[in-house]
């Protein structure tokens, strides 16, 4: 038994000599792996699903859009994770829009991305969108709804 209680007071003396030391210690190397980790620049590509919205009545689409947007994202880690996590669907909205091409351009500005974190590449970098009108082909005598 004498042993055992010399061995536990000498582990117990050693993890408390210098205890103020080394939780010093701790502390520091604590903050320079988190400085290291948020300032560590990353490039991550985004593939987004594009998503119209507010299509005005009576118009449709003349032709098949893109089905995603590819987007590279540059910065701290930490913030490019967040905003991955931020931006799941690409919404582009058609409100006012009138028969013919509208091009949406800057297509980043439709991200939720925070300081620090910029586009370095869009690809298609522009989307064009032709609405045209729909035609109801009523004969006469049926009733227009």
């Amino acid at each position: 038994m004498t042993t055992a209680s010399m061995t536990f007071e000498t582990v117990r003396q050693f993890c408390t000599r210098n205890l103020s030391l080394r939780i010093l210690s701790l502390v520091v190397a604590v903050c320079v792996w988190s400085f290291t980790s948020i300032s560590r620049e990353t490039h991550y590509d985004l593939a987004l699903p594009v998503e119209l919205r507010n299509t005005p009545p009576g118009y449709a689409l003349a032709s098949q859009t893109p089905r995603e947007i590819h987007f590279t994202l540059s910065g701290p880690s930490i913030l490019v994770e967040g905003a991955r996590r931020a931006n799941t669907v690409l919404i582009l909205n058609l409100r006012g829009s009138s028969a013919g091409k509208t091009t949406f351009s800057h297509l980043e500005t439709n991200l939720k991305l925070p300081d620090g974190v910029s586009v370095t590449r869009i690809s298609p970098a522009a989307l064009e969108i032709n609405l045209i009108r729909e035609h109801n082909n009523f004969t006469e005598g049926d009733p227009q709804q």
